[in-house]
């Protein structure tokens, strides 16, 4: 089966670093992260490589714009604001939560979204997006609807798990497999994603995804599910992608979203050893969540990789600067602790 359509954006391979300062400090022998932090327009992170295929597909259709819902703050909804003008679509966001100009917000504001905030949540935000979709046809449009937590899961998924082609690559140049791969969920579709990809060719590494918002036991299944839609999208057949998933809901804060203290600290760390920007209530938190790891998941002395959302390890750094921006007082308040 061919792949999805895809409308390019990703400046790819993305970087693949080692991070030997911020292993040492965390008792690891090599950590590799995968900075898709840089990985394209309004700013990167991990949503890119999922926009390609979503993007394509609102092309496709012939779409000529997009609408999608989530939080003020919600690194999706700016990326999304960011790089559906490159693809020739406006874009409508319908937003909830704090509503002052600061961090994705005011990025989104700046991409030129046209927004709208409303107090629903899932499924009454799919009422109200549907209602919108239908204004914006009678006005002579054709809106495509972006439902991360439905019809659109399955291809922002399928884009991570056609990502595990470039991470074989790069794990092959850096010498060895991590035994660990690293990343922060909010909705869990990049790990689903990544782990039917690794199922799919067949990579021996265990992967922890830290959940930033949801229980792990309620996550879990819908992972499990979007895995499975994603791989009939792809025409593969993987009945075992998520046996070598580790789910964790341990670095959570007590509000859900916000930092908390170990994803504080997995800030100035990062910042401070390696130069990294994490955001505070993401990447920061599977960084924590790495740290927790360290002689259980991973051995102490081995190897990590974290993506910036004895054994290897590996961080997916998913992109940082905003959140941080969003979260400024917090971290501030940190630094001047010491």
């Amino acid at each position: 089966m061919a792949d999805p359509p895809r409308f390019p954006l990703l400046l790819q391979p993305t970087p693949y670093q080692p991070a030997p300062r911020l292993a040492a400090a965390l008792g690891l022998g090599r950590l590799h992260v995968k900075r898709e932090d840089l990985a394209g327009p309004a700013l990167g992170g991990s949503k890119i490589r999922s926009l390609e295929l979503i993007l394509g597909a609102a092309r496709a259709a012939r779409a000529d714009s997009v609408l999608a819902a989530g939080a003020s703050q919600s690194h999706f909804c700016r990326a999304l604001a960011g790089c559906a003008p490159r693809a020739g679509l406006a874009c409508h966001l319908l937003l909830h939560g704090a509503q002052a100009p600061l961090g994705n917000l005011l990025l989104c504001r700046l991409f030129g979204a046209d927004i709208g905030f409303t107090d629903a949540s899932d499924p009454a935000i799919r009422a109200q997006l549907e209602t919108r979709a239908a204004a914006l046809r009678l006005a002579g449009g054709n809106p495509f609807l972006v439902h991360l937590a439905g019809e659109t899961a399955p291809l922002a998924a399928a884009a991570w798990a056609l990502a595990a082609e470039e991470m074989a690559a790069d794990f092959e140049a850096a010498g060895s497999a991590p035994d660990l791969l690293v990343l922060a969920c909010g909705a869990g579709l990049s790990l689903a994603g990544l782990a039917l990809g690794f199922a799919r060719y067949g990579l021996p590494v265990r992967l922890l995804g830290v959940s930033v918002r949801q229980p792990a036991a309620r996550l879990r299944p819908w992972v499990e599910q979007v895995a499975a839609r994603a791989a009939a999208l792809l025409g593969w057949d993987e009945p075992a992608a998520m046996a070598a998933v580790t789910l964790t809901d341990d670095q959570r804060a007590p509000d859900h979203d916000g930092p908390g203290a170990p994803g504080l600290a997995a800030v100035h760390l990062a910042a401070r050893t390696e130069g990294l920007v994490l955001d505070p209530a993401a990447s920061a938190k599977a960084l924590a969540g790495l740290a927790a790891a360290v002689g259980g998941l991973v051995p102490r002395g081995g190897a990590a990789a974290l993506v910036h959302s004895g054994g290897a390890a590996a961080l997916v750094h998913s992109g940082g600067l905003p959140g941080l921006l969003a979260d400024s007082d917090a971290v501030a308040v940190g630094l001047a602790r010491g």
